[in-house]
């Protein structure tokens, strides 16, 4: 649909006074709509033709009366904040807060993109995966901080997990923090010092999987733990 068509439909879509539908067309709706917009995804290597589908996606909540609800002002924000080149990062520390700013890395050719605090940190590309780290090495006495990402395109959810307990000795259980994940701890002796290793796995929404494997230390679970976890939260699988 070229995108004077596709104008004339979001206009006929405001126009229609009675226009309803139910759970199952909604979610229809949003498919066919993510269908039209296909030839931008082809054309742009970066996910900028977001911006076209939040503004869309919003006319036709509109349209649904979906916004008057609370789920449907929710979404409305979320959808138009998708994938802005900065955003503010709330970090709970220590009973406090602090705001971070964070920057989009855009690895959308690998189905997903990521906010990264570069303040602190950086996000390297490695052949079999990606690799958030300290921005300045670390000294020689603190062991490893990082998240590593992987993306197991052959491999469900629930293989993943299976390997990673029998290879770490480990027990997943769900969680919903910092995302809807199945997760699982160690942590090597109790000295300060001492390696915390976690796993999130999440299924890439095409019969795969994503690891998240955070590496810290003991001493640093209230500082780079919880700041890993905040950048895993912005977070998102896109489509390539």
């Amino acid at each position: 649909m070229d995108n004077n068509k596709f104008e004339r439909y979001i206009e006929k879509t405001l126009k229609e006074e009675e226009y309803k539908v139910d759970e199952l067309q909604k979610e229809k709706m949003w498919q066919e709509l993510e269908g039209q917009l296909s030839f931008e995804k082809e054309k742009k290597k970066k996910p900028h033709w977001i911006g076209l589908v939040s503004t869309a996606a919003a006319i036709l909540i509109l349209a649904s009366g979906l916004l008057f609800t609370t789920p449907g002002h929710a979404l409305v924000d979320t959808v138009k904040k998708w994938f802005e080149p900065e955003k503010q990062m709330k970090i709970p520390m220590e009973g406090s807060e602090e705001q971070e700013t964070a920057t989009l890395n855009d690895q959308s050719e690998k189905g997903y993109v990521i906010y990264v605090d570069e303040e602190h940190y950086k996000l390297e590309e490695h052949e079999e995966y990606d690799l958030i780290t300290t921005k300045e090495p670390l000294p020689e006495q603190y062991p490893e901080v990082s998240m590593r990402i992987i993306h197991e395109k052959d491999q469900s959810v629930e293989e993943t997990i299976r390997n990673l307990e029998a290879e770490y000795d480990l027990t997943f259980e769900s969680t919903d923090y910092p995302i809807d994940a199945q997760t699982a701890r160690t942590i090597e002796g109790h000295e300060w010092n001492s390696p915390v290793n976690r796993f999130y796995v999440i299924s890439d929404e095409n019969g795969g999987s994503y690891i998240f494997h955070q590496k810290y230390f003991l001493e640093a679970s209230e500082g780079h733990g919880v700041r890993l976890s905040e950048m895993l939260k912005e977070f998102y699988i896109v489509e390539k």
